[in-house]
């Protein structure tokens, strides 16, 4: 009788655990998120790897400054929040993600030098 419970507690826990948030309901959850045909900025951002994302806010002002319309925001995720990291699928600390209309435009992660940062914002962002 007690394995059967126990069993069956485990397997509930692991639906709950399984099903989490919807995609939909991730999107509702933050309102910055739910803007259409504009480009949502987010930066991933962990407090173990802080020095790393200095390039990351000089090349997103480098192009906030030039093109004022391309990047009116960011946003910075903090490490902790599991829904978003879960949903984005992040693995990497820095993560700069641009999203228009709920497509992922721009991905760049890791430790980069600004000019690559840079030089990909540009390429996908300038056309």
């Amino acid at each position: 009788m007690k394995k059967t419970i126990t069993t069956s507690f485990v397997q509930i826990f692991l639906l709950f655990l399984l099903t989490g948030c919807t995609n939909n309901e991730v999107i509702a959850n933050y309102p910055f998120l739910q803007k259409e045909d504009e480009n949502i900025t987010l930066l991933f951002s962990d407090d173990l790897f802080i020095h790393e994302e200095g390039n990351y806010y000089d090349a997103l002002l480098d192009v906030k400054r030039r093109y004022p319309e391309l990047i009116r925001s960011f946003n910075i995720i903090h490490s902790s929040d599991r829904d978003l990291i879960r949903y984005y699928e992040i693995i990497e600390y820095p993560t700069l993600l641009v999203i228009h209309n709920e497509t992922i435009t721009i991905r760049v992660e890791g430790p980069l030098q600004k000019a690559e940062i840079l030089q990909t914002l540009e390429q996908t962002l300038v056309k």
